[in-house]
């Protein structure tokens, strides 16, 4: 389920995912999504979203006081970005400061970080790959600079929306600047469009049809090869991703309880649904027998070797290899993202993201020096300013210096900036993690910084979808139960491995009130209580966009 913990979300937005996010893969990256899928990382400039501020103008590098400002922050990159590199000396002269960087692979980040918070002797800034429990503690003992006094100065700074300011606001104080990523382009259900069209099928759109057209795709041979080899929907263990065709039959808090209070999805009525679905497709072969022991990599590597129908991608920052694989064994492939089902209260949309990934925290000791703050602010404003997509170029001074120069950091290819393999050293953009701020997910055109036309069609199409469609904003994302934090993995794991009993046969789904009821006693209807007492003392409820 979607908790206050950010679920690897979400990936990163530029090349700078390849260095503090999830990537994609070699071209363009990303991670999001529904579930904590991690990918292999990226170095593509073309997906970034920033531009240097032409606001707050500032003095002269040479009448600058000179600062010393040191980081810490996970990251995905392999190997790790030199701390001296050539990207750091040029941020060094262009804000006068000595940059100390410390890089920490983010499978050892989460051990690390208590550790030299523990320690007591921390970094100017800090970062954090999304708002928990620890979090949430730091804050409050203090050991974050508030910045609410601070924000208003800096244009790309106070654009940031405010439910993306209530994740990282812990008792009315702001403790971070969150990094960018759009709401709307997490992992949606991706279906094999030539495999309906050889089977004379049309897109499902309810979840009858879903489970004709899957059944279909594991028994007819919608690839026309003459072999039983196909499966028509992929499934990982801990039901990744399942069937969420839209925010009713999500994770996310967005169904009610007789009481009126939101419930998280996963022991919701939508769920259920889906749950019985997923068991009508495992009975009659449609998902593979191994699907509760398989990984959500391995499934995903089967839907791009043409194997499998229906499976979830994003069209975001995400890897052109893998289509272009697909493209290459399978010429007649199609893509297309399937519709969100209408709901039977009248909506229909996906769940969205939370709208940032990773962020960033000043040390609390910062507050003796002002002018150090603003220094530091400077910076994370310059980075974050958008730079339109059709500028992010060779041509444009300023995109040019944040990704090192064309040749060194980034090479042109069709009009299109392209990361260098293992140039992260010399990009200023990698340094302190920052990524552009886009104004509306629409801005970041994410087909325009693609080169493959089969990836680049299948991006623009579902875009384009998705205009058209509403995005749901989780109210749970902006708000902080402890007892969500300190119960919610545990209960959890228990749901899944009912539901996963349900799915394979060895539980009815007639148990489902059952399940839900040992949830509730377990400390799950504490949890409810207190987040929707949260939701209602701070004014916050879900809402569409």
């Amino acid at each position: 389920m979607k908790t206050k913990k950010l679920v690897t979300l979400l990936a990163a937005v530029s090349i700078m995912t390849g260095l503090t996010g999830c990537g994609g893969s070699n071209d363009n990256t990303n991670k999001p999504a529904n579930t904590a899928e991690q990918t292999d990382s990226s170095n593509t400039p073309a997906t970034t979203e920033n531009e240097p501020a032409s606001t707050n103008q500032q003095p002269a590098a040479e009448e600058k006081k000179n600062f010393e400002i040191s980081t810490i922050q996970g990251t995905w990159a392999s190997p790790l970005p030199d701390p001296n590199g050539n990207g750091a000396k040029m941020i060094n002269e262009k804000f006068s400061i000595d940059l100390k960087s410390q890089f920490v692979p983010y499978d050892e980040y989460a051990n690390k970080l208590p550790v030299v918070m523990a320690a007591g002797d921390l970094p100017d800034i800090i970062g954090m790959e999304g708002v928990d429990a620890n979090f949430v503690k730091w804050s409050k003992q203090g050991a974050f600079l508030p910045l609410n006094d601070y924000i208003d100065k800096y244009d790309a700074i106070k654009n940031i929306p405010k439910n993306v300011w209530d994740a990282v606001t812990v008792d009315g104080k702001i403790y971070a600047i969150p990094n960018y990523f759009p709401s709307k382009y997490g992992k949606k259900p991706i279906i094999r469009q030539d495999w309906l069209n050889n089977l004379g099928l049309s897109m499902p759109t309810t979840y009858d049809e879903l489970k004709k057209v899957a059944i279909a795709f594991a028994k007819d041979d919608p690839d026309k090869n003459g072999k039983n080899d196909t499966l028509g929907l992929g499934l990982a263990k801990s039901i990744v991703y399942g069937a969420w065709m839209g925010a009713a039959w999500d994770s996310g808090w967005y169904n009610k309880n007789e009481s009126g209070q939101l419930i998280p999805g996963n022991i919701s009525e939508g769920f259920k649904k889906q749950v019985t679905l997923l068991n009508d497709l495992y009975k009659e072969g449609a998902i593979s027998k191994d699907w509760a022991v398989t990984k959500s990599a391995d499934v995903r590597k089967d839907f791009f070797a043409g194997k499998v129908g229906i499976f979830y991608e994003q069209p975001y920052d995400i890897s052109e290899t893998r289509f272009k694989t697909l493209k290459e064994t399978n010429p007649t492939a199609e893509l297309a993202v399937i519709p969100p089902f209408a709901q039977e209260d009248g909506q229909q949309g996906f769940m969205g993201l939370p709208g940032y990934y990773e962020l960033h925290s000043l040390n609390a000791k910062l507050a003796d020096d002002p002018e150090k703050i603003d220094r530091i602010l400077e910076m994370i404003n310059y980075f974050m300013t958008f730079i339109p997509v059709d500028q992010r170029n060779d041509q444009n001074p300023e995109y040019d210096w944040q990704y090192g120069g064309v040749g060194k950091g980034y090479n042109m290819e069709n009009g299109v900036a392209l990361g260098i393999d293992g140039a992260f050293s010399e990009m200023p953009s990698t340094y302190l993690g920052i990524r552009y701020w886009a104004p509306t997910d629409e801005d970041t055109q994410p087909a325009m910084v693609l080169q493959d036309p089969f990836t680049k069609g299948f991006v623009q199409s579902a875009v384009d979808m998705l205009k058209t469609k509403k995005t749901y904003l989780d109210p749970v994302n902006r708000i902080h139960s402890d007892l969500l934090y300190a119960k919610v993995s545990e209960l959890d794991q228990v749901v899944a491995e009912h539901t996963t009993k349900m799915i394979v046969g060895q539980e009815s789904i007639n148990d489902w009130d059952k399940m839900v009821q040992e949830y509730l006693n377990s400390g799950g209807k504490e949890i409810i209580d207190d987040v929707n007492r949260l939701l209602d003392e701070n004014g916050i409820a879900g809402e569409w966009k």
